[in-house]
């Protein structure tokens, strides 16, 4: 059985946006989140997808959003450029909607939810990264094996904090970083060995 997988940025006071911005420019570690999730899937919120301005490319892009239909008409800039498909590898209910960019050699996709309940990880054949916001975190921390945290080794202005998580996971090693964050990876404790 699959599980979601998590990968977030905190500052040390838990810090993860401002006015819907990522208050710190850390090229090393948006470089080390590119490779952890090119050619997986990602799922995020809509004000995280709104703030990103356009999908992320080479992934397959999930956009959790109670109001699909506002999202996709609010956005013709983003999804005037997709076509719009139902059906196909992983869409077996109804309130999925899916787009597809045609013509680019490496797929991107957008897929819309609109709950994290009916989301199945063994549905996929990649890994899926939950990347924010902090209530898909809150929701989703649960159903995640694994944490992927960058701790940035200040304390920041902000108003969306990442969840408690401490009473689920694990320290599993740390995976890297600089003198500016450090990466941090936490398995959750029920898949203790």
């Amino acid at each position: 059985m699959k599980h979601f997988k998590a990968i977030a940025a905190m500052s040390q006071n838990r810090v993860i946006g401002a006015g819907g911005k990522i208050p710190w420019h850390l090229p090393d570690d948006f470089r080390w989140f590119k490779k952890m999730t090119m050619g997986n899937v990602i799922v995020m919120g809509r004000k995280t997808f709104e703030n990103l301005g356009q999908p992320l490319s080479n992934r397959t892009n999930m956009v959790l959003t109670r109001h699909p239909q506002r999202l996709i008409r609010g956005h013709p800039e983003i999804f005037g450029q997709y076509h719009e498909w139902r059906g196909g590898r992983y869409l077996k209910r109804a309130y999925q909607f899916h787009f597809t960019k045609l013509g680019e050699k490496q797929e991107t996709e957008i897929l819309i939810f609109n709950s994290l309940n009916r989301l199945n990880p063994d549905e996929f054949p990649n890994d899926i990264f939950i990347c924010g916001g902090a209530e898909i975190y809150a929701q989703a921390l649960p159903r995640c094996s694994d944490l992927y945290l960058t701790v940035v080794q200040r304390e920041v202005e902000g108003d969306a904090f990442f969840p408690p998580f401490e009473n689920r996971f694990e320290l599993a090693g740390e995976t890297g970083g600089t003198p500016e964050f450090k990466i941090l990876h936490y398995r959750h404790k029920s898949l203790k060995e």
